[in-house]
């Protein structure tokens, strides 16, 4: 393969970007090379254009609102197609990958199946099979290598690729005219595979690693892990695999009952000495990985699965997650140094589920002996797509990889215009409003909020692509504030109230707050805090002293760095604490709609989308009889009696959502039609129910609160 020209530590901000206007597109919206994470979590599309520049990448869970979610990617192809202004017949190549079974044979019987009903109708859909498109398909692990190979700033190196598992051995062997694989990369004279020892039904990619310069890429280590159960059994429990990423979600899934949730477990694992005084580390992983010893008996006899609540179990919770997490650290840490050490490389790449854990990453920086470490901003399972577009360019242009012409901004989602937020402040209008700035810049205004303890949520520009808010859809508050992490976990998050929060640092201030500092501009790796200011930043500073820092220059994000400059010039701390603009078991923000939404879900102070500032509108302090409250439109509602017809309970459908309310407040809702006044609600009610005009305010003031309930001030 021949060596492709970078550009070294160039990053275009998001007016070099533009928008993604269709006639800004329309020109080079041809012949485009569509790659895709299909039919598995974490669904992806990224969209290159004839040039190899990266035009569009998106998520399907920011577009179906379901957090990772998979299967077919007709919605987000269509989607992405209209973010750049393209047909279907502009697409030129399509490449994808999907880590449970070969698309390939499929696609074969899909139409069969679907019609038997065991799939929607979009897996048969054109924007999901892509018809007459040529088709390639890689191997997980191949594909995530490809995904940072032509990004990274340096041109030669080792790749790593770690997560919870990969494509399966038999498949990767199995015929395919266009599928890819690593097993046919030439073998590095170091190369080693870990003997497969066990009987398994099957082996999947657990571990690889590979030696680049430029785009020649050779196979230097691989480990398959055995599969002892029937393939896709046991899928995302991870009941029992062996791959570093598997074994690390094993222990969400006994905290969490959830696979994916392993940030959760990492940034448990300090607080094991606080809610464990007896807390000793007893290894669950022993050797190195190419001899892993694992403490089954440990993990299999760990008690009381999926009782989070019960407060009793979170120190024994907490004292499996560290010494997972040390575990984790060590192990890989030592294959890390072992392959630099055998082939003398400079650099890393770091890619797949584990690299998503900033406190082994902080690690890999400080301590695995590389000159650079690259890790994306998107080294999990949605970057798959970038890394299949990425090949389908190569193989399109004589194996040259895509010409690094943006640097890897994260900034590649859809730029929302006025339009959109108008049409979103159409629907919410009764429960938002625009402040009148008049001649105040937003950013000043934003910047003395949070300097005053406000909360603000911040859109701006294009979406983020990946798992982290980086500036364009963050809630932003004061790093000084301590009470800030009870507040936004508990009334704005609604997660768990341990999760520390992360510090947006001004670039050239970094030094000055924070040890050892790398750079990390997609907040992959945690730091210390200095001694002498950690206790100037509780919001951000975690149980062991570290922060999982985002390091910030103008050239990446300059709206973003300019309010944080302001911030300083208030407050003389150079960052703003910064988590994504999400609520409990949703994905980020996407679009403005979905801001305004979370918004008023939440406990949010502010809300600025593309420099307009807007507020909650407040429950009415002095209501008039002659008032008109207002239900949402279209509502439905379920009722549950006992045998002797007491109401036990009523549920609430409107909007896509689901409320449990009381059965007086269902009453509230089918009397507040439009027609009738609060003077005429609160004599029926108390006519008929037997019910005082408090009472009736009370639940009025929480079905407001809740945008179930509007009020009509009539025009005189």
């Amino acid at each position: 393969m021949g060596v492709h020209q970078r550009q070294l530590g160039v990053f275009y901000n998001n007016d070099t970007l533009k928008c993604c206007n269709p006639l800004f597109f329309a020109e080079m919206a041809r012949n485009l090379i569509l790659g895709l994470n299909q039919y598995t979590h974490s669904a992806a599309v990224c969209v290159l254009d004839t040039n190899g520049k990266m035009l569009f990448c998106g998520e399907k869970e920011r577009v179906s609102r379901k957090k990772h979610d998979g299967g077919d990617t007709a919605d987000l192809v269509e989607h992405a197609l209209n973010a750049v202004g393209a047909k279907l017949s502009d697409v030129r190549m399509v490449c994808a990958n999907n880590h449970l079974f070969r698309i390939d044979r499929f696609h074969d019987s899909v139409d069969w199946s679907t019609a038997l009903f065991q799939y929607r109708s979009s897996y048969v859909s054109d924007f999901n099979l892509l018809p007459g498109i040529e088709r390639l398909e890689l191997s997980h692990h191949l594909a995530h290598a490809w995904s940072a190979l032509p990004y990274a700033p340096f041109d030669n190196g080792i790749i790593v690729v770690a997560d919870g598992m990969g494509s399966t051995l038999h498949e990767m062997q199995m015929p395919g005219e266009n599928y890819f694989t690593d097993l046919s990369l030439d073998k590095h004279p170091q190369f080693h595979e870990v003997e497969r020892k066990d009987e398994a039904f099957g082996w999947r990619e657990g571990e690889s690693a590979f030696l680049f310069e430029g785009g020649n890429i050779q196979q230097l280590f691989k480990r398959f892990i055995p599969e002892p159960s029937p393939s896709l059994l046991y899928n995302y429990g991870f009941e029992d695999m062996s791959s570093l990423g598997a074994l690390y979600s094993r222990v969400s899934s006994h905290i969490f009952a959830d696979w994916n949730a392993c940030g959760k477990v990492m940034g448990m694992a300090p607080l094991a000495s606080k809610w464990n005084k007896d807390y000793k580390h007893q290894p669950i992983l022993s050797g190195g990985l190419d001899d892993l010893v694992i403490d089954w008996q440990r993990l299999r006899n760990a008690v009381n699965p999926n009782q989070w609540n019960d407060e009793k179990n979170r120190g024994a919770y907490a004292s499996l997650a560290a010494d997972m997490q040390s575990d984790l650290e060590t192990v890989m840490l030592e294959k890390l140094q072992d392959l630099r050490a055998k082939t003398g490389a400079k650099n890393l790449i770091f890619v797949g589920g584990v690299a998503l854990n900033s406190t082994l990453n902080g690690r890999i920086h400080r301590e695995a002996g590389f000159e650079q470490v690259f890790i994306p901003h998107y080294p999990g399972d949605q970057g798959l797509a970038v890394g299949c577009a990425a090949f389908a360019y190569a193989q399109l242009n004589n194996q040259q990889l895509p010409t690094q012409q943006q640097a890897l901004s994260p900034y590649s989602g859809v730029a929302y215009t006025d339009d959109d937020t108008a049409a979103a402040l159409n629907d919410w209008q009764d429960w938002i409003e625009e402040a009148d700035l008049e001649d105040t810049d937003v950013a000043d205004v934003v910047a003395q909020a949070i300097n005053d303890g406000q909360i603000v949520a911040w859109f701006d520009g294009r979406s983020e692509f990946g798992p982290r808010a980086l500036g364009n859809r963050s809630i932003l508050a004061d790093p000084r504030r301590g009470e800030m992490v009870e507040r936004i976990n508990s009334a704005i998050k609604k997660r768990e109230s341990y999760r520390p929060f992360a510090p947006s640092v001004l670039e050239e201030k970094v030094s000055e707050w924070f040890d050892d500092a790398s750079p990390s501009p997609y907040m992959s790796l945690t730091v210390q805090a200095r001694a002498d200011k950690a206790e100037q930043i509780p919001a951000v500073v975690h149980a062991d002293g570290s922060s999982r820092i985002q390091t910030l220059s103008a050239n990446d994000n300059a709206k973003y760095h300019d309010l944080v400059q302001r911030f300083e010039k208030l407050s003389g701390v150079p960052m703003l604490l910064n988590t994504s603009f999400n609520i409990k078991q949703e994905p980020i923000v996407e679009t403005p709609a979905d801001a305004m939404k979370s918004f008023l879900d939440s406990d949010l102070d502010l809300l600025v989308i593309n420099g307009r500032l807007f507020r909650q509108r407040k429950f009415p302090e002095m209501l008039t009889g002659s008032m008109i409250p207002l239900a949402a439109p279209n509502f439905t509602a379920e009722s549950v009696s006992n045998a002797e017809g007491d109401n036990m309970s009523v549920r609430l459908m409107v909007r896509g959502e689901t409320f449990d309310i009381e059965q007086i407040e269902l009453g509230l809702l089918e009397v507040c039609n439009g027609e009738n006044t609060l003077h005429d609600i609160t004599d029926y009610f108390k006519e008929h129910w037997d019910v005082e005009q408090d009472t009736i305010m009370s639940h009025l003031q929480g079905l407001y609160s809740r945008c179930l309930v509007s009020i009509i001030t009539p025009q005189e």
